[in-house]
């Protein structure tokens, strides 16, 4: 399990104003992704996403893990909660929340999958 951050997410329900947001912070540009309602950030390392209508107001990190089904398991094993891995054209994911709270995410690539 490497924990290494790979992806992050900006939540939007307005997805114009957090373009001009971050753009401007930042310089980074917004372009449409592979899924609807999505939009990818090019600019940062880690490449990053804004999920549009995404009312949860927090960033979400996501942290490479070499087995997916193993993290999801553990990370309930240690008193925090996990969605059931979701299969991506690119890998898999799962959301997460820890023990005190926190939001965060799993991913695993697709390379790496069993």
């Amino acid at each position: 399990m490497s924990g290494q951050v790979t992806y992050f997410e900006l939540p939007s329900t307005d997805i114009e104003a957090t373009q001009r947001f971050w753009g401007s912070l930042f310089g980074w540009t917004f372009y449409e992704g592979n899924f609807p309602g999505y939009s990818m950030i090019q600019g940062p390392e880690p490449m990053g996403g804004a999920p549009h209508d995404d009312s949860s107001r927090h960033p979400r990190i996501f942290f490479a893990v070499d087995d997916i089904t193993a993290a999801v398991a553990r990370v309930r094993d240690l008193g925090g909660t996990a969605e059931d891995p979701v299969s991506i054209p690119f890998g898999a994911y799962a959301h997460c929340i820890d023990d005190q709270g926190v939001e965060f995410s799993l991913s695993q690539q697709a390379g790496d999958q069993d």
